[in-house]
């Protein structure tokens, strides 16, 4: 397997799922105490490899159950078009794993037995996600359960990693993380819903039909727009957050190209990870000012 094959497999315009949450549970717990700036990195890496081995467990499983063709959108490719044999795929995600696991037992050890928990839980839903006799992708609860995991659960550990303790103020910054996350999942399967229909699963967009996911999705972008307002407004988050609101008219452009109205969704995954890379980060460097101006 070459480096090129290894970084197709990884769908690198997804791993921004994974670096926001890090970026921002780090800025909300720098608000109060200095970071360890080795420690994050510690964790910033296990993100990136347990997303990675993420999307190579779905093009593992997704060709073994037929749902890959040739010429799709949103894959890397290498099985169906006859590049690699699925021994190999399978070896890489595992090893991927087990690196990601391995750097998280460091952070586990200099951090307490919560982030042990925690961790292990992430792990096991990154793979149940895609594997095992009901993977959690061909459900209606894909969105949800990315929601929980790669919002507050990934910023609150990210915290921990960075400064030592979760905070109410990284919760509360986790909302909009999670909201985006899930959203770009939602756009996901918004793209891929004739054809995961054709193969039995029974993801959102197929329960509830495509105007309504459509509609679901443009509350999630509204959501991670609204709520830092209502947190500022309730004191849970700093007024530097609403540096996020520059963010808007990236968000109205993506529920434009992605919500119920759009006709064409093949760019929609890559719309909606740059605009929770805008987001996030706004909201990070936000979370990072208000340490100037509280």
């Amino acid at each position: 397997m070459t480096p090129a094959q290894i970084w197709r497999l990884s769908r690198p315009v997804t791993l921004t799922a994974s670096v926001v949450p890090v970026a921002v549970g780090a800025a909300a717990g720098a608000m109060g105490l200095p970071v360890s700036w080795p420690l994050l990195a510690d964790m910033a890496l296990v993100a990136l490899l347990l997303q990675a081995a993420t999307n190579m467990t779905n093009e593992y499983h997704d060709f073994v159950r037929g749902l890959d063709q040739r010429g799709a959108v949103g894959i890397a490719g290498v099985l169906v078009n006859g590049e690699l044999e699925r021994e190999a795929v399978r070896r890489a995600f595992l090893t991927t794993f087990l690196v990601a696991i391995a750097l998280g037992l460091v952070l586990a050890w200099l951090r307490g037995p919560l982030l042990l928990a925690l961790g292990l839980l992430s792990v096991a839903v990154a793979y149940l996600y895609n594997a095992g006799p009901w993977p959690i992708s061909a459900t209606p609860f894909g969105e949800a359960t990315v929601f929980l995991v790669m919002g507050p659960l990934e910023v609150l550990v990210s915290e921990v990693a960075a400064v030592g303790r979760a905070t109410g103020a990284g919760l509360a910054a986790s909302v909009p993380v999670a909201a985006l996350v899930a959203a770009i999942l939602l756009a996901n399967n918004l793209r891929d819903r004739e054809a995961d229909a054709a193969h039995g699963r029974r993801t959102l967009p197929i329960l509830v039909g495509e105007r309504r996911a459509g509609l679901v999705l443009t509350g999630l972008v509204a959501l991670a727009f609204a709520w830092p307002v209502v947190a500022w407004a309730t004191g849970l988050l700093p007024w530097p957050a609403l540096v996020i609101l520059i963010g808007v008219p990236a968000g109205v452009a993506v529920v434009r190209a992605v919500g119920p109205a759009s006709t064409d969704r093949r760019r929609a995954v890559p719309q909606t990870a740059r605009l929770e890379l805008v987001a996030g980060g706004l909201l990070a460097v936000g979370l990072v000012l208000s340490r100037l101006h509280p």
